[in-house]
């Protein structure tokens, strides 16, 4: 048994190759999963650090306590929003603990917007080789639920 992944967001779970985007879906940044948020919040899956927050709002990476390596990734082509939409409550070298509130975004933004899709992805960066994601859960899920594991 691997590393249990827990879900950032609310909403429908889905497998990374399902992502709407071949640059997630052909796993180039890391492996992982997508949900179709039901809700705009976001909290922590983990403990750890924020490494990274992009200029334009749509993305955190954190590296846990454990030393997993993850990026949030709000959305798709999200950039093109330049933050619109997204309110992050966390800074580069915030220590963050699991279920605290990363940021907010308009789910509708993003649905509306003929550019950019909903897809909320967690990639897991530089898993160890022959290790990969695997989804122990599908449809509905909760903020914090045990959806995947690294095996």
């Amino acid at each position: 048994m691997g590393l249990t992944l827990l879900s950032p967001f609310a909403g429908t779970i889905h497998p990374i190759e399902e992502a709407p985007d071949p640059v997630f879906s052909m796993k180039m940044l890391g492996d992982g999963f997508f949900v179709t948020p039901s809700s705009g919040d976001v909290v922590s899956p983990v403990n750890g650090e924020i490494t990274y927050v992009a200029p334009t709002k749509h993305g955190i990476r954190i590296n846990a306590a454990d030393g997993t390596k993850m990026t949030l990734h709000i959305g798709t082509e999200s950039g093109e929003l330049k933050g619109e939409g997204f309110t992050v409550f966390v800074a580069e070298g915030a220590k963050v603990k699991q279920g605290d509130k990363l940021m907010t975004f308009s789910p509708e933004l993003l649905r509306q917007n003929p550019k950019t899709t909903d897809a909320c992805i967690v990639l897991v960066e530089e898993l160890p080789e022959g290790e990969e994601v695997r989804l122990t859960t599908s449809g509905e899920v909760a903020p914090l639920a045990a959806v995947a594991e690294i095996v």
